[in-house]
């Protein structure tokens, strides 16, 4: 793995990748040497190949603890981050699936978030692969649980970006996992501040309006959360959510209709609007 010679590298990692898929194999292959080694590989000058069997290798192996805090360690973060701009689609798909991983742990995203991970996940998002569009999503909604994460996402107007796609009908697979990623941004009062400055709390209720009763429920379900969290209410109130939840109250689903009225009565019971 370690070879001048770019040629055996390749093989190398080729050949450790076909040994890591043997559960019986993968304890030596989560080895700090070997970890580092794989690291090593995420090098730009390596050849598509290379990257495409080493990002391989570090999603079988990443589902643990120590191996997330070794990958960490050895620098891996910054390297899989400039990896999401490699135009290789396989390459691309496995180094989202490591991130999804290393994600799940709070530390690892905070290093993700130092290592500028918005700015190419937003380039990312615009795939034209819908799974590598997924998986975007599945990614920044799993580093938006921090908050320095969800500002970047904010500087980046990234909200902005990500609503343009429940515009598009052709896009209606991703509309959830957008909602989701709006939903938990939406939690901070700054950055709901931001979408009703910007317009996006007014995209967020066109949305609610048009969308198909599954699309309906989660928009619900995230302003039902937002609206619990500190001064959130009172924004949202302003702008007349309220008026556009009760008009979804004609839908045939019992679960909108129920999830609307309680979505209502959360918004509406909030100390800040109830001292109004």
């Amino acid at each position: 793995l370690s070879s001048p010679d770019a040629a055996t590298r390749r093989s190398s990692v080729m050949l450790l990748n076909s040994l890591t898929q043997l559960e019986e194999a993968r304890s030596a292959v989560r080895s700090r040497e070997v970890v580092a080694a794989l690291v090593n590989l995420l090098r730009p000058e390596e050849t598509v190949m290379t990257h495409e069997h080493t990002t391989k290798c570090l999603l079988t192996i990443a589902d643990q603890f120590q191996t997330k805090a070794d990958i960490l360690e050895e620098g891996g973060i910054e390297s899989l981050v400039a990896l999401i701009s490699n135009p290789d689609p396989l390459v691309l798909q496995n180094t989202l699936l490591v991130l999804e991983l290393l994600s799940q742990d709070y530390e690892c995203r905070i290093a993700l978030n130092q290592a500028n991970v918005v700015g190419p996940l937003l380039e990312a998002v615009k795939s034209e692969y819908p799974v590598i569009q997924g998986l975007v999503l599945k990614v920044l909604y799993l580093v938006c649980q921090e908050e320095c994460v969800r500002v970047a996402m904010g500087e980046a107007n990234g909200l902005e970006s990500l609503l343009a796609f429940l515009k598009d009908e052709e896009m209606r697979d991703l509309h959830k996992d957008v909602i989701n990623v709006v939903g938990v941004c939406m939690l901070d009062q700054n950055q709901l501040d931001a979408m009703k400055d910007s317009g996006s709390i007014l995209a967020m209720a066109s949305y609610l309006t048009t969308a198909e009763p599954v699309g309906q429920l989660n928009a619900l379900r995230a302003i039902g959360a937002c609206c619990q969290v500190g001064d959130n209410a009172k924004i949202l109130h302003d702008s007349e959510i309220e008026t556009t939840i009760l008009s979804v109250l004609g839908s045939d689903s019992s679960e909108v209709l129920a999830q609307a009225c309680y979505t209502v009565s959360v918004l509406v019971n909030n100390p800040v609007l109830c001292v109004d």
